[in-house]
């Protein structure tokens, strides 16, 4: 004989809580995995535009002392899940052009953590009104969840994802990222993380 087990309220709060903790976890691996596909694509994009292979990137990147093999690069490339210093290695070293507000960052002889923090900063300087505060947000309007502290922190050191310079190109507009990727497909992927915040709906113009 089947015995029916009578939940409390509070355990049957417990049980939807932890279902609710796996739909938020599933939707953030989805939302996550949006991103990296794109900036896998911006990648596969750049060489493209250059009639490059992944074996002429590792030749290339070693011509300006990045050491990174044929398999390494392919890698990074399909995972899209590295940091934005290896993309902008990828631009200069494909020799394809790059928004004019790099220009100076890119050409400045220091480490790529902090090429990477000055093409931030050098963006953000024509925006002079998007505060930390406001930056992080902006991101939360797209369902990425970043504190400003974290926010600097990653572009003072320079050790932002190649994804979350996407967010931010997207959430603030950044001029020349259709050399690397549709506007469109930026659009379409901040509002599928909208949606899952579970707010109100935003037009494409709202970015």
């Amino acid at each position: 004989m089947l015995k029916l087990v009578h939940m409390s309220a509070n355990m049957q709060a417990k049980f939807a809580n932890v279902g609710n903790a796996g739909e938020s976890a599933t939707s953030a691996d989805e939302r996550e995995d949006v991103w990296s596909r794109l900036v896998s694509r911006a990648v596969r994009v750049t060489l493209a535009r250059q009639d490059m292979s992944y074996a002429d990137l590792a030749t290339a990147l070693a011509k300006i002392g990045v050491s990174e093999t044929f398999r390494s690069v392919e890698g990074k490339a399909q995972r899209g899940t590295f940091r934005f210093t290896f993309f902008l290695q990828v631009v200069l070293a494909s020799g394809t052009d790059y928004p004019a507000a790099w220009k100076e960052a890119l050409a400045a002889e220091q480490s790529w953590e902090m090429r990477a923090s000055a093409v931030v900063h050098a963006e953000l300087s024509l925006q002079p009104w998007v505060t930390w505060t406001g930056l992080s947000a902006r991101l939360g309007e797209i369902g990425v969840v970043i504190s400003p502290e974290d926010i600097e922190s990653h572009v003072k050191n320079g050790t932002l994802s190649a994804a979350l310079f996407l967010q931010f190109a997207t959430v603030c507009r950044v001029e020349g990222l259709g050399r690397f990727l549709d506007a469109s497909s930026l659009v379409r992927a901040a509002l599928d993380g909208h949606r899952g915040t579970g707010k109100h709906r935003l037009s494409p113009q709202s970015l």
